[in-house]
């Protein structure tokens, strides 16, 4: 009972009471009371219509204030452009506020899902908001705690303000030409490059209004926002199509290159991204665009050619002396190859610990860990005896009992210490030098000395061939050294058929004086009829996926890497196919991914999606604690992908 009923009730039993006692003193006593009780009547009428004027007068004072205040809240729902929607278990619409009818969004007594499905997440608690969109306007969704109640918010002008924020966000980019400073420009040459490629590409930018400037005549500055940078991107940067187009048209080997940096409004830091990423494009072959966003990972486009050959004695000079100091300055060298190491590799590792030895520095290679290719393998073991007698093979655990602060590490054919057959030797490692021939990673994830990465070169045995021009006289590599380093180059190059210039030739020549005989060579690759046998039955598997992609799917037995990349090669080689994949396990109980192409289509792009890499030619990937089919649907879902962006 409230205190205003209780006191009504008081007053009600004391007026009763008085009448009653005075009734009594009249009628028992006979004491003459009747004025006494006219008076106390009147007395009890006037505090009834006092009390009941009173309590009426409050009631009215209260609905007011009650108005008053219903009022504010709607004023205030209104201001805010919040809105209150009420619906029963079945989920039925039981009411809303005016916030919906003056959006003629009326829909009580409809089914809420029926109407608003995408909000079914907030009602069943698995979301605490969702952003929903009703007639063009953008609301926020919020369920109110063990009520069927949801507080619909209008945040459409907060919207369009970020969206307008977001689009007019800094983006700085660099343009270069590739291959423009090693073309001897003739006066007709002139004249077509700015006809033909110059002029197309700045009226490719003004047409986006993005605004350039000539920093010289092989690079530009860009100066754009992101919503002209999506138009860029949605576009697919064609302006490189073009670009190589042209060229090819004039004879010419130039191609485009540019870089996009994103998400920071400090300009000094997006001009130092923008010329690290156009100097990573560059060092994985140019034709390419490549893009980071502050605090992500680097993406690119385009590379869909290979990297041109820059023949350099000085650039090879300068990188040789500058490897000789960093073998001075350490206390010992330590060489490390990729897991099961092949014919490039071990070369590789060879040679360098041959020179390494020439500058006075005890060497050691790792191979004794992180396994070899049953080719190779065979090779080395008919070699052993020179081999050992020059070299010290050791495994990842004496590495690491060997290594100091002054020890260098060299890594040869690979520049990942995920891909390391010495890892944990890399992670301990303070002094890292990288010598290697594949596209160049986004982000390296160790912290070298030096990087020596050439895309265009056939193998890192060519790199490191390259070298021994500069050595003493009194530098030795044996005839049997110099088979191996020639068989990498043979291999890389499927008997130079692929990614073969100059400079692989002159690297042949380096070694043929040294004694590498091609017909042993030859003999040293040839194989059992068994692997004949296993590279067929992939071949056969192989199926047409977009018409000129194929993929071999191989769930049952397990290959050898090379016989992977043999089979793999030869499907390639058909007339139907522009690139072909092949996905088995391996003997060491991994799954693989082995990626060719003709040239058409840059595979080490696609697999580097997966997380693998390698050439726009050849390209692979391994995965462990797998199954074949999850990396072919995984395979199947970029290629779809990749297919949309072509």
């Amino acid at each position: 009972m409230s205190k205003r009923q209780g006191l009504k009730a008081l007053i009600i039993a004391i007026a009763v009471a008085t009448v009653v006692a005075l009734g009594i003193a009249h009628f028992v006593f006979e004491l003459n009371i009747i004025l006494a009780s006219v008076i106390a009547l009147v007395y009890l009428i006037i505090t009834f219509v006092v009390f009941f004027s009173y309590d009426s007068l409050r009631i009215e004072s209260n609905q007011e204030i009650k108005e008053s205040i219903d009022k504010s809240i709607s004023d205030a729902l209104k201001q805010g452009n919040v809105g209150i929607l009420v619906y029963d278990e079945l989920y039925e619409i039981t009411w809303m506020s005016d916030f919906f009818e003056e959006r003629k969004l009326y829909k009580t007594g409809e089914k809420l899902l029926t109407w608003l499905p995408e909000i079914q997440d907030v009602i069943q608690g698995n979301s605490d908001r969702n952003k929903i969109t009703i007639n063009d306007n953008k609301y926020s969704v919020h369920k109110l705690a063990d009520a069927s109640v949801l507080i619909f918010k209008d945040i459409t002008k907060e919207t369009n303000l970020s969206k307008m924020i977001a689009d007019n966000a800094y983006v700085l980019g660099l343009l270069s030409y590739d291959n423009y400073d090693e073309i001897n420009e003739t006066e007709d040459d002139n004249s077509y490059i700015n006809a033909n490629i110059k002029m197309p590409v700045m009226e490719y930018f003004k047409k986006y209004g993005v605004v350039y400037k000539t920093l010289r005549s092989s690079k530009m500055l860009l100066i754009l926002n992101e919503k002209q940078y999506e138009a860029l991107n949605n576009d697919h940067f064609s302006i490189l199509n073009v670009v190589r187009r042209q060229a090819k048209q004039g004879d010419l080997d130039i191609t485009l290159s540019l870089s996009f940096a994103r998400g920071s409004d400090d300009l000094d830091e997006l001009n130092d991204e923008a010329q690290a990423l156009i100097e990573l494009a560059q060092s994985r072959g140019g034709d390419q665009v490549a893009v980071r966003k502050i605090g992500e990972d680097a993406t690119f486009f385009g590379g869909s050619s290979e990297a041109k050959e820059k023949q350099s004695r000085v650039k090879v000079r300068v990188i040789f002396n500058s490897i000789k100091d960093l073998v001075n300055k350490s206390s010992n060298v330590i060489i490390v190859g990729h897991k099961y190491m092949d014919a490039d590799c071990v070369g590789a590792a060879l040679c360098m610990s041959n020179i390494v030895n020439n500058f006075g520095k005890k060497a050691y290679i790792v191979s004794r860990t992180g396994g070899i290719e049953p080719t190779i393998s065979e090779v080395i073991y008919k070699y052993r005896e020179t081999i050992n007698e020059k070299h010290s093979l050791i495994n990842q655990e004496e590495a690491i009992s060997l290594l100091d602060d002054n020890s260098l590490v060299i890594m040869v054919d690979h520049h990942s210490k995920l891909q390391s057959n010495s890892q944990e030797l890399l992670e301990k490692a303070k002094r890292i030098l990288i010598v290697d021939h594949h596209r160049r990673k986004a982000d390296l994830d160790i912290s070298p000395l030096m990087v020596y990465v050439e895309a265009s070169a056939s193998s890192t045995c060519e790199l490191t061939a390259e070298f021994l021009a500069y050595l003493s006289r009194d530098f030795e590599l044996t005839s049997q050294e110099a088979n191996i380093m020639y068989l990498g180059i043979l291999i890389d190059t499927d008997r130079f058929r692929v990614r073969t210039g100059v400079r692989t030739f002159d690297s042949l020549k380096q070694l043929r004086h040294y004694g590498a005989d091609p017909a042993e060579c030859d003999d040293l690759v040839k194989e059992p009829y068994e692997n004949i046998l296993k590279r067929s039955r992939i071949i056969n598997a192989g199926k047409a996926i977009y018409k000129n992609i194929y993929i071999s799917e191989m769930s049952e037995d397990k290959y050898s890497r090379t016989i992977a990349s043999q089979a793999a090669d030869a499907m390639v080689k058909t007339k139907e196919a522009e690139a072909a994949f092949v996905i088995c396990n391996s003997e060491d109980d991994e799954v693989i991914v082995t990626a060719r192409s003709n040239g058409g289509i840059n595979v080490q792009a696609i697999l580097e999606r997966m997380h693998g890499g390698g050439h726009m030619t050849a390209a692979g990937l391994q995965r462990t604690d797998t199954t074949v089919a999850k990396v072919t649907n995984e395979l199947l879902s970029v290629l779809k992908d990749f297919n949309k962006e072509d």
